[in-house]
Parts: C-alpha cells; sequence; structure tokens
C-alpha cells in the first residue's frame, strides 16, 4: 500500500515510522512535516519518499517539495496514495481530511482534534458511517477492536482509561508547576500539547468528545477511570454485567500495529509480562484537580459546537502556558469562561473553522485580561 504520513517528525509520527519500517507492504510514498525540516529531510533520506511537505522546505532537495496545502491535497487525493496516517494535529488539515473520508482512502488518525471538528459538523457515530476510518488514539484503538465482537444494544457503559499524568498525588498548589514539570509524563511519550492535556485530564475530556463522535455512544454511558500503571486502555461492560478490556503495554507501536492490518501479526515490540504487575489500581478523576477533563464534558453536553470552541481554547491555553504567560491552575478558569460564549451548530467547514478561532481568540482575550490584573 502507498501511504502518506503527516506529521512524520512529531513523537507519534516516528513510531508509525518504526512500524512501517518492519511492515514492507507499505511503501511511504510522502513524508510530511512542520518546522522541523532537518529531522524531515534525515526521515527522507532513510524512506526515499518521492514526496515531501512542509511549508518552511526549500526547494533544494532530491525530493518533489511541497508547501502549500493545495500541493498536498492535491497529491493525497492522486491516485499515488492509497491511504493517510494523520499524526498532526491542528485545523489547518480539516478540510483535506474531510475530503479524503469522503474519497475513501483509508485514514489513520491519530488527531483527536480533526476527529472531534469532523464530529462536531457531520454528528456523531463517524466509524460506523465511514469504514474507512481507522482510530489510533489507544483508548479508541481499544474501544474499536472490543465493540467490533459486541453490538452497540449489548452495551451498557464504556470505560476509558487514565493513568492521572505527573500529578495524581501531587500535594502542592497547583500554579506552581511548570511547564517542565507538566511535560514530565510518567508512562507514556508523546507530543508537547497532549502531553500538557494529559497532565491535567484536559486529554481525556476529548477523548470522550472523540469517543462520542467516533462510537455513537451517547456520553451518559462514558465513564474515565485513572488507571495508574497504563495497563488496561479500555473497557466495555455489557448489559448482563460482564466487563471486556484491551491490556497491553503503554506502547503507541502495538496500536499502529493492530490499526495497520486487518490480521493479528507477529509483534516485534513490547509484550506484557503479568509477573511484572504488582497491582492495577483504579481511581475516578478528582474534580478539584482536574476540572479542566470536568469543562470538556460539559462542552460535549452543550451541544455542537460547543467541542470546537473548546478546542481552540485549549489550544491557545496550552500555548500560553508554555510560555509561561498562564499558571497550569488558571488553565481551567480560561476554559470556564470561554465556554460562557453562545454558539449555533455549523453547518459547513469554514463555520467550524471559524468556532475554532473564537476558542483561541476568545481564550486570549482571558488570558490578557487577567495578565492585566496581576
Amino acid at each position: 500500500m502507498r501511504v502518506a504520513v503527516l506529521g512524520s517528525t512529531g513523537f507519534l509520527g516516528e513510531q508509525i515510522l518504526e512500524v512501517l519500517a518492519y511492515n514492507r507492504d507499505f511503501h511511504i510514498v510522502l513524508l510530511g512535516g512542520f518546522r522541523n525540516t532537518s529531522k524531515l529531510l534525515k526521515q527522507a533520506e532513510e524512506f526515499r519518499p518521492l514526496y515531501l511537505y512542509s511549508p518552511y522546505l526549500g526547494g533544494d532537495t532530491p525530493f518533489v517539495s511541497l508547501t502549500s496545502l493545495p500541493e498536498l491535497e492535491s497529491v493525497l487525493l492522486s491516485e499515488e496514495i492509497d491511504g493517510v496516517f494523520f499524526a498532526a494535529s491542528g485545523i489547518s488539515f480539516l478540510e483535506t481530511f474531510l475530503k479524503l473520508l469522503e474519497a475513501g482512502k483509508p485514514l489513520w488518525v491519530g488527531s483527536k482534534e480533526l476527529i472531534i471538528l469532523a464530529g462536531d459538523l457531520k454528528g456523531s457515530g463517524l466509524l460506523y458511517r465511514y469504514s474507512n476510518l481507522i482510530p489510533l488514539d489507544s483508548e479508541h484503538n481499544a474501544l474499536w477492536q472490543i465493540l467490533k465482537v459486541f453490538p452497540c444494544h449489548e452495551v451498557e457503559k464504556v470505560y476509558l482509561t487514565a493513568s492521572g499524568g505527573p500529578f495524581y498525588e501531587w500535594q502542592g498548589s497547583l500554579s506552581d508547576i511548570t511547564p517542565e514539570m507538566a511535560l514530565a509524563h510518567p508512562n507514556w511519550r508523546m507530543g508537547v500539547k497532549i502531553t500538557v492535556d494529559s497532565a491535567n485530564l484536559v486529554n481525556k475530556g476529548l477523548e470522550v468528545m472523540e469517543a462520542f463522535f467516533l462510537f455513537g455512544i451517547p456520553p451518559e454511558k462514558i465513564d474515565v477511570l485513572i488507571q495508574r500503571e497504563s495497563i488496561i486502555h479500555a473497557l466495555v461492560e455489557t448489559k448482563d454485567g460482564f466487563v471486556f478490556g484491551v491490556l497491553a503495554p503503554p506502547d503507541m507501536r502495538l496500536v499502529i500495529q493492530n490499526a495497520i492490518t486487518s490480521e493479528r501479526r507477529p509483534n516485534p515490540f513490547r509484550r506484557l509480562c503479568f509477573t511484572e504487575l504488582q497491582t492495577l489500581r483504579f481511581d475516578y478523576p478528582v474534580p478539584s484537580r482536574f476540572s479542566g477533563f470536568y469543562l470538556a464534558l460539559d462542552a460535549l453536553l452543550k451541544g455542537r459546537g460547543y467541542p470546537t470552541l473548546f478546542c481552540g481554547a485549549d489550544e491557545a491555553c496550552v500555548y500560553h502556558f508554555l510560555a509561561r504567560d498562564i499558571t497550569f491552575d488558571e488553565i481551567p478558569l480560561v476554559l470556564e469562561q470561554v465556554l460562557e460564549e453562545s454558539v449555533v451548530p455549523p453547518q459547513d467547514i469554514s463555520q467550524v473553522e471559524n468556532l475554532f478561532m473564537l476558542g483561541f481568540t476568545r481564550a486570549q482575550e482571558v488570558i490578557r485580561q487577567r495578565s492585566a490584573l496581576r
């Protein structure tokens, strides 16, 4: 299969390339990155794609350089590409993603924002309307595996799991948490934004939205459990009281390996060793510590339009937290104020993009106002 990997220079993109290197029936035709063009060129030397995409690429390379979204979209929609990996987050790829979704090409999606924005426009149950859509989040991949066995009418509840991040047992003030501390995740190696979102469990709130939009599971049937060891990735409780789960080491390569083939291939990566498991601990997110998580749930319950607004606001919050413009504990305060905006369900892509930017700019306004009061 001839594939494109967007976001290849990020953490998830690197792991996708590592898995594809073990699966020689995949041929990488296009690699796409952003600012890190030196890493992109190094990857290109190893995988020898025909095309490279980055707005910052120079023209002097042995590869065909694509520097604009229209150029990229033209290649992705052409017969040269059979499937696309979306390891890059951000709203800029939304229109291209939706076109590829309708085109029926296999899409492996590791960007929860793309799923949420697409779902906010098209409604829930995307996986059942678009069989070419394949989730790369570990929790949603786990649900995807289990829900192939059980029809929705037999499901009582689904549980997404969260490690709790580095501050689950934090005893100090949340205002003292620095970007460096938030980026030190105990179990997973991930990109910068998702790591910050995981530290305050906003990421898990986004994953509840993602589960709703992917599987069409009502929000009241989606629960979240803190599972400190990150061994259980999702649970499904059936109506007769049995609970089925997916257990695996916290290694995205296993998820990617499962997602790219319909058969169970030998795993060259990590395996679970049960004798090393001393305990499996469960808990619920503490509202006082993880209020951002509950605000994400509120955004989903408020209706279509608000998940997109929330995503835009969260993008701004993470950016300004990393820039030290706001403290860690101010992130949910900003998100809460942004959710007071009145929005209507989007009817087209431009309205989705406008809602996302409204969330982003409104969050920036709130952050400026808070900074002026210090």
